[in-house]
């Protein structure tokens, strides 16, 4: 769309100028890249492949990643335009307020397949008059990029076959306008995004080893058994003995009382397994710490103190409001300028997600505003904005601060 109008208009596109550096190969189809505590040589589009699956499975490692999209969301958006340009933004409500389009959930599954897979790869329709249908998200694990020497993306290619099919297939080509590739966290000089999984991939697997052998354990060892010693060194115990006993323990009952002769009853496993909460808490530390979510999430900090359960959600806060600068950029940019058809008229601006930066705004606005003239310092309008309050219609005026009134 863009392209035929400057077409149209006359305007030669400016030449990007080359960079000098170029980029490393690592994070692409061709180049395997190193993991730490061990190396899987496996396709990269395999490998995200598997780690959705485990995702699909659910447990408190899907619990944990889904925290991460849901905290993006969860203090909720607005649209945001420059002075002057509301008929803009007024566009870009009414494209979000079709029943095809839902635009929470585009993003929750753009940001659930970055910190899955990436990246992720969501498709931008287009309708014939040139105007955005809506978005779909593709699955991350059929796409590679195509990138130049410099690491500047040129294409994507989706490969959707599989099995025989599968064998020489080029991919699809899709040119990269018609994409939008959310990125939240990269390895400097990669073009490719890391998975949050991958980086707790290890510690997922100890985990699930631990409680693997917990099980078996608790199996094993969980209920208390008996063991019947007949005879004695004197007098032992002969094949028939051994067969009739057999035959009296599988008649046991809750109320069977024993009266034996040379034989001893020895009671093992009577306390089940011990310190098996040790073991469990110690490996779920360290996957929440790998995912970069506080402990709480999974289900532990029973022993720590308030105060330090508050600095590890806060600092959690904190990432989460730097993914949503980069969530609201990516798509203010790659979507709603392709609506508008005007780039930077029209932004997403999310909410503060910490409960607590708004009251100290709100302490500080009150503060602010104490005094004979307070609109002079921070006007009522303004404050009104900072929180979302709609405007005064009526145009009320404030109360008196000092009317000597009660």
């Amino acid at each position: 769309m863009f392209e035929k109008l400057k077409k149209s208009l006359g305007i030669t596109p400016v030449k990007q100028p080359d960079p000098v550096t170029k980029i490393k190969g690592g994070a692409s189809d061709e180049n395997k890249y190193a993991r730490l505590g061990w190396d899987d040589n496996k396709d990269p589009r395999e490998k995200i492949a598997k780690w959705i699956s485990r995702y699909k499975r659910g447990g408190p490692y899907a619990d944990a990643i889904d925290a991460y999209p849901l905290y993006v969301l969860s203090s909720g958006y607005q649209f945001v335009c420059e002075e002057g340009a509301e008929p803009l933004r007024d566009k870009v409500q009414q494209w979000a307020d079709q029943v095809h389009v839902d635009l929470d959930a585009v993003i929750w599954q753009g940001v659930l397949s970055a910190i899955l897979a990436g990246d992720s790869y969501q498709e931008v329709i287009g309708t014939r008059s040139g105007d955005i249908w809506g978005v779909v998200t593709r699955e991350a694990s059929s796409f590679r990029k195509e990138y130049d020497a410099y690491g500047r993306i040129t294409g994507y290619r989706q490969f959707t076959k599989s099995g025989i099919e599968a064998v020489g297939d080029q991919g699809t080509p899709i040119e990269p306008d018609k994409i939008i590739n959310l990125i939240l966290f990269q390895s400097p000089g990669e073009v490719y995004g890391l998975s949050i999984w991958e980086r707790a991939d290890d510690d997922i697997q100890r985990d699930c080893d631990i409680i693997e052998s917990t099980t078996k354990a608790i199996h094993r060892h969980g209920t208390p058994k008996q063991q019947w010693d007949i005879g004695t060194p004197e007098n032992p115990a002969s094949d028939a003995d051994f067969d009739n006993v057999e035959k009296e323990i599988k008649t046991v009952s809750a109320k069977t009382d024993f009266v034996t002769s040379n034989t001893r009853i020895n009671m093992l496993d009577t306390s089940g397994v011990s310190n098996v909460d040790t073991y469990s808490n110690v490996s779920l530390q360290r996957v929440a710490c790998a995912l970069g979510v506080p402990e709480e999430m999974l289900g532990l900090g029973r022993g720590s103190t308030e105060a330090t359960a508050t600095v590890r959600m806060k600092s959690f806060l904190d990432k989460i409001s730097t993914i949503q600068s980069i969530v609201a950029r990516t798509y203010s940019r790659l979507l709603l300028d392709k609506i508008t058809g005007v780039p930077g008229a029209v932004w997403i601006e999310f909410n503060d997600v910490s409960p607590e930066d708004e009251a100290k705004k709100a302490g500080w606005i009150a503060q602010l505003r104490q005094g004979a003239d307070p609109d002079a310092v921070v006007p009522a309008d303004w404050a009104r904005e900072q929180f979302g309050i709609p405007p005064d219609e009526d145009n009320r005026p404030l109360p008196e601060e000092n009317d000597g009134k009660a």
